[in-house]
């Protein structure tokens, strides 16, 4: 339809109704402009205001009851219920706000109500980790144990990463670690991966190790870095057996290079074929120090795929063990230790050996083998090893001695490849 304007008064009530219509757009789009920005501060007033001129907003309502409850300051229960509920009225399935009114139940005394607060929110997003977890904490505070474990658990299902919270909270409670891991913890790697995380920061050893057991059942696939502060924290608690028997069990999960050891050896990684650096029983090396740059190199190798190659600058006199490992030994028992050392045009008068160095026990000297230097053929290493009572532990460590003359400066190359440490009795690694 085609509006026929006749004069120009007509035309002159169009261009008021059309000035009269964006005044009242602007007005309306204005004021909610102005209550955003009032509620952005998050202050009493602020959020005050912008419930008076945006008073249908529940998010307005919601905001600040929120403030309210949760003011350090000055807390105002009684406010805070007031406003979540003029935010349900609005929003009858507004989540956060039945939550937030179920608390204020609560902080208030009020059990029943906080209780029907919660299983409103529960009715308003079934799905919703965050409902169920609040929830679960609210009937744990209750002591309503089956009920808590039950909602607990959905929240850790929907998120793992919740399940080292749940599990301090819910043990704190109830020590019955079998009914906890029956109940309240889905068979999730991540679930148990975060227990097991907590309680090794707690240092409850006992408690990690149970559900470590668990974990395994599972046929988990682990990665390194998910397994080594569990195996880190039982090094530094003093188990050492257990830690090597947690740490073979977590490799076993994992795709990684046959590795290559003698019968008996208790040298994690002998030939440097499973590529790992700088975790607990695996070679610890910095791919560059002191002028030596250390890498795995596939050209040259005494057997396997692989050696450990350490090269020379010819501008350093370097004082350093270039690569450790740990080993994990019976005390009392004599090992024999061997190893294998190539070089190329090593210059200087000391080269590269071996430094065995038992831990725990006083007045024990490390033990050094014979060094290499200039240009040598694979050579084997070897050497007899008893260790003391009380030693649970030997470091194998390649070093290099610093030259009497400070001047001196090393070059060429080096590769070691094959360490192991085995007891007497067991049979030897063949050249």
């Amino acid at each position: 339809m085609i509006l026929r304007l006749s004069d120009a008064l007509s035309r002159g009530l169009v261009v008021v109704a059309a000035l009269v219509v964006a005044s009242v757009l602007s007005f309306f789009g204005l004021r909610t402009a102005v209550a955003q920005l009032a509620a952005e501060k998050e202050t009493a007033a602020g959020l005050d205001f912008a419930t008076r001129l945006e008073p249908g907003n529940p998010e307005y309502w919601y905001g600040l009851g929120h403030f309210q409850e949760f003011n350090l300051e000055q807390p105002d229960s009684a406010s805070a219920v007031a406003s979540f509920r003029r935010a349900i009225v609005l929003d009858p399935q507004y989540t956060d706000a039945w939550l937030d009114l179920g608390t204020s139940f609560e902080l208030d005394g009020n059990a029943k109500e906080a209780r029907d607060a919660y299983l409103r929110a529960k009715q308003s997003y079934p799905a919703s980790a965050d409902v169920s977890w609040r929830y679960g904490n609210f009937l744990l505070r209750e002591e309503n144990l089956p009920l808590a474990y039950a909602e607990l658990r959905r929240a850790i299902e929907a998120d793992p990463r919740r399940a080292a919270a749940a599990f301090s909270r819910v043990y704190r409670n109830n020590a019955n670690l079998d009914e906890i891991l029956d109940q309240l913890l889905p068979p999730s790697q991540s679930a148990y991966l975060g227990v097991i995380q907590e309680t090794t920061g707690a240092q409850q050893f006992a408690v990690a190790r149970i559900v470590w057991a668990r974990l395994i059942t599972l046929h988990p696939r682990l990665e390194i870095r998910e397994l080594d502060p569990f195996v880190y924290g039982l090094l530094l608690s003093g188990e050492s057996a257990e830690a090597r028997r947690v740490w073979d069990q977590g490799i076993a999960t994992m795709n990684l290079p046959l590795l290559l050891q003698a019968p008996g050896s208790v040298v994690w990684d002998p030939s440097f074929e499973s590529g790992i650096n700088a975790y607990s029983f695996a070679w610890h090396y910095d791919p560059l120090t002191q002028g030596v740059r250390i890498s795995l190199d596939s050209t040259e190798k005494h057997s396997g795929h692989q050696s450990l190659r350490l090269s020379f600058d010819g501008r350093h006199n370097p004082n350093l063990e270039a690569a450790c490992t740990l080993a994990i030994v019976e005390p009392g028992t004599t090992y024999h230790f061997s190893g294998w050392i190539k070089t190329k045009a090593l210059t200087t008068d000391q080269g590269i050996g071996f430094r065995l160095r038992p831990a725990g026990a006083r007045n024990i000297l490390p033990i050094t083998t014979t060094e290499f230097h200039g240009t040598n053929s694979w050579t084997l290493v070897d050497q007899t090893l008893a260790i003391p009572v009380g030693v649970q532990r030997v470091q194998i460590c390649i070093k290099r001695d610093p030259a009497d003359n400070p001047d001196v400066r090393i070059s060429g190359n080096a590769w070691v490849d094959d360490v192991n440490l085995v007891p007497e009795g067991a049979e030897r690694l063949k050249p």
